[in-house]
């Protein structure tokens, strides 16, 4: 299970959430005409341009100190040059100045709907600074000097505390954890930090019980979205799983208690399903060519529309309409596996034959094309040629950690062990 599976498990049961930079040019052909008369004075040009940027990234902080923001939140229908206009008082000259030179790092022609921008006043009818959160880690923002902007992306300060919650399972994992105080975004994550070895949909049960350790954020004095899950266990039928957040060299994720990678090559299932209305067997009476036959591959019953994704990473090898398989996708995957999807209602955006996917990205949406009497989706694997059955695939775990960061892993399991008891 992925994470587009786990939220729209989660949905239903919760009824419906330039780096600064600075361009400079330079012509060597210029350069080759300097003379050692003005190199000195060149030399002295450079400091004065170091020093400018090191004044404007304190403008920055000192706009942000000064200012009690002026807040406004994006709504539908707000064009972005109109909205710069009312809110920010740009006239058409500052928002094709704004637009340059945050080319880079964002456009503002593309802000979200519902998202607040926080704008600040000082010097004049027009805002000298203004923020952005682009997302819940990182935030845009601008300063105006005169006539010119400098853009920047800087990550959010919140201020940060760990949380510890544990519970049981006495109704459904969403209902018991809300009640334990965690966001829904927060058990989301939960869950599908454990989705490769526990199905949230089918293998919950009462008396599973869960152990969380995660970061909960608040800026402006108010509450923010959750930071990562730090630790977590998590018992279900008795079985205990562990998860540790831990950066391996330029690799984050989620460990086990032994240093593996919790992610597996495959998902468990490729989308969110009601039932299976066909299992893997070698012989199946075929509801439409009354005939018994070979049915090496997974019937998952879903409504139309929904979302279908490449249970692991690879290479899409078609993409199109197939006979009795309707709208088609097949995908070639490392280590000699392959996988289809089939009876498709339409494509994901960019599938096409020659297209890298990535694991839980959508490739399409649940159909009833081709041979098929109802909306599902018919999902097959093969390694190497061969049919496999999905369900019954043992894949083990990721990688390790890498032996030189051992000694930080086995620090950072330490650190939380006694809350996981």
């Amino acid at each position: 299970m992925n994470r587009w599976i786990t939220i729209i498990f989660i949905v239903i049961f919760s009824l419906i959430g330039f780096s600064y930079y600075k361009r400079i040019f330079v012509n060597s052909a210029e350069m080759k005409k300097i003379n050692s008369n003005n190199i000195s004075e060149n030399s002295e040009n450079i400091a004065e341009d170091n020093q400018t940027v090191d004044e404007n990234n304190k403008n920055f902080e000192q706009s942000k100190n000064k200012c009690e923001y002026k807040k406004y939140t994006i709504s539908d229908g707000d064009i972005p040059a109109d909205m710069f206009s009312e809110q920010a008082k740009f006239d058409a000259n500052d928002v094709v100045a704004l637009l340059s030179a945050s080319e880079e790092i964002y456009d503002f022609t593309k802000l979200r709907i519902d998202r607040e921008i926080r704008f600040c006043f000082e010097d004049g009818e027009k805002a000298s600074y203004f923020e952005y959160d682009r997302n819940i880690d990182d935030m845009i923002v601008v300063a105006r000097e005169g006539d010119n902007f400098t853009v920047e992306q800087k990550p959010i300060e919140y201020e940060v505390e760990e949380v510890f919650v544990e519970g049981k399972i006495e109704n459904f994992l969403y209902v018991d954890a809300i009640e334990k105080g965690m966001s829904e975004a927060t058990i989301v994550t939960m869950a599908d930090v454990f989705s490769f070895d526990i199905d949230f949909t089918t293998e919950i049960q009462k008396g599973d019980e869960f152990k969380v350790i995660y970061e909960k954020r608040r800026r402006f004095g108010e509450d923010g979205p959750d930071g990562n899950i730090l630790a977590a266990k998590f018992v279900n039928q008795g079985e205990t799983y562990y998860a540790y957040y831990f950066k391996d060299g330029e690799e984050r994720g989620y460990y086990d208690s032994e240093g593996k990678m919790l992610q597996r090559q495959f998902l468990r299932a490729p989308l969110s399903y009601k039932y299976i209305s066909s299992g893997y067997t070698g012989a199946r009476f075929h509801p439409i060519t009354k005939k018994v036959s070979a049915h090496y591959q997974i019937d998952y019953a879903a409504a139309t529309g929904t979302p279908v994704v490449s249970t692991a990473k690879g290479k899409v090898t078609q993409a199109s309409y197939t006979g009795g398989w309707g709208n088609m996708v097949k995908i070639e995957h490392a280590n000699g596996y392959s996988t289809h999807y089939a009876h498709l209602s339409k494509y994901g955006k960019g599938v096409k034959v020659g297209a890298t996917v990535t694991q839980g990205q959508i490739i399409g949406y649940v159909g009833n094309t081709g041979w098929s009497t109802g909306p599902h989706l018919d999902y097959g694997m093969r390694l190497n040629g061969k049919p496999m059955n999905p369900l019954s695939l043992k894949l083990p775990k990721g990688d390790g950690i890498s032996e030189g960061n051992l000694g930080g892993f086995e620090e950072v399991k330490r650190g939380f062990e006694e809350k996981l008891k």
